[in-house]
């Protein structure tokens, strides 16, 4: 088993996450399109390659769209075009699509300002010209009267929708796409699925804007942090690769160092242990753990933990995001939670001139779009995790 740190995995490199995958798979299959929630580095990608190869058992195919990369509409469409060419889908009007979006792209040179679905292609011969809009519902058409099941997996959508709102106080392109989709997921359903993830989460991004009418269709799954046991057996199994022996009182240590034991923080404290055993490794010790999460804390390491601060503004607009930061400061500083008063209290001295309902909401926004949990029965917030990273 690899040690394959801040990337996706699959195959024999995935660990356990068995219910998930079968919790998910069988959201879909019953029909249901599927937005998956989860804080950053928590491994949502790798479950959607994970569910994505069950669903190939199932004799479905499978696409994988990463949209982090896409300026617009077209560049959405281009990739997912390309994508479901390379999954072997044969239906006829694919080709036309694809090349058309492509010539409609090296037309605009850049960025597609507008509204993208709206644009028109060419005819061939006595066709007529046709909207990108209406060439889509035909090549969805056509997957719906083909043998032809698919499940879309699209990563990091927020990035694109961020792309979309930009320079746009009005959020009207934004919403056009947002009801677009939305009424794509609705009308074909038959043979299409659809999985959403990425690391701005979906639901806070349009919380914030007003928006949330344009994602209710969706399902939503969830993605924690491994189990004690879980997290013992996967530090284990990554220590046998390399021939090292990590007794339970070591796994325990690490996991409280953690605090929350996401597969990506248990991968990091274990490369940094490994690295630090010498050659041949000595077998590690609590020493070694200690000397290792000090190591991890350091300036020349934050580059594995600014995701979580990077990425916040992304997802949300300027004063949601002010809030979210005055919530994980008054979380980070504190690992036995606060209530829910005392977060509203720290958004409320952000916003002295604003009243107690705007405040409560802008709690309650930056809340759903930072990494913290909420303890209902001591209603108490925590941060996952305290130790690494921290919000000033």
């Amino acid at each position: 088993m690899n040690n394959i740190v801040g990337q996706p995995v699959e195959g024999e490199d995935f660990y356990d996450r068995e219910d998930e995958t079968s919790r998910l798979w069988e959201q879909l299959e019953q029909g249901n399109h599927v937005v998956l929630l989860a804080p950053r580095r928590v491994g949502k990608t790798s479950l959607a390659i994970r569910v994505g190869a069950e669903a190939v058992q199932h004799n479905w195919r499978f696409v994988l769209v990463d949209a982090q990369r896409d300026r617009d509409e077209l560049g959405l469409l281009a990739n997912l075009f390309e994508n479901l060419k390379s999954a072997g889908l044969k239906v006829p009007i694919l080709a036309r699509l694809t090349e058309g979006v492509a010539w409609l792209r090296r037309s605009a040179r850049g960025r597609v300002d507008g509204f993208g679905m709206s644009l028109e292609l060419a005819g061939n011969g006595e066709e007529e010209a046709q909207t990108v809009e209406n060439l889509i519902n035909q090549l969805f058409e056509e997957l719906e009267r083909s043998e032809d099941r698919v499940l879309i997996a699209v990563d990091e959508l927020p990035v694109l929708l961020t792309e979309l709102n930009r320079d746009d106080e009005t959020s009207a392109r934004l919403r056009s796409f947002l009801n677009w989709f939305r009424g794509l997921r609705l009308r074909y359903r038959k043979n299409v699925r659809w999985l959403l993830l990425g690391s701005v989460g979906l639901d806070s991004f349009v919380e914030a804007r007003n928006l949330t009418q344009t994602i209710n269709d969706l399902q939503t799954a969830s993605l924690g942090a491994y189990p004690e046991p879980v997290a013992i057996g996967f530090l284990q199994a990554l220590g046998r690769d390399k021939g090292l022996t990590l007794h339970e009182d070591v796994c325990a240590a690490i996991i409280a160092e953690i605090g929350w034991p996401l597969p990506f923080f248990l991968q990091l404290v274990f490369q940094r242990i490994y690295w630090n055993l010498g050659r041949p490794p000595q077998q590690p010790t609590l020493n070694d753990v200690t000397t290792a999460c000090e190591q991890l804390t350091r300036p020349d390491f934050y580059k594995h933990f600014e995701p979580w601060r990077g990425r916040l503004a992304e997802g949300l607009g300027p004063d949601e995001h002010r809030a979210a930061v005055a919530v994980l400061n008054a979380l980070c500083t504190a690992r036995e939670g606060r209530t829910r008063d005392h977060l509203r209290a720290a958004v409320a001295v952000r916003f002295p001139h604003d009243d107690h309902e705007r405040c409560a909401r802008l709690c309650l926004v930056s809340w759903s779009g930072t990494d913290i949990y909420y303890a209902r029965q001591q209603n108490r917030a925590y941060l996952h995790d305290t130790h690494f990273v921290h919000f000033c």
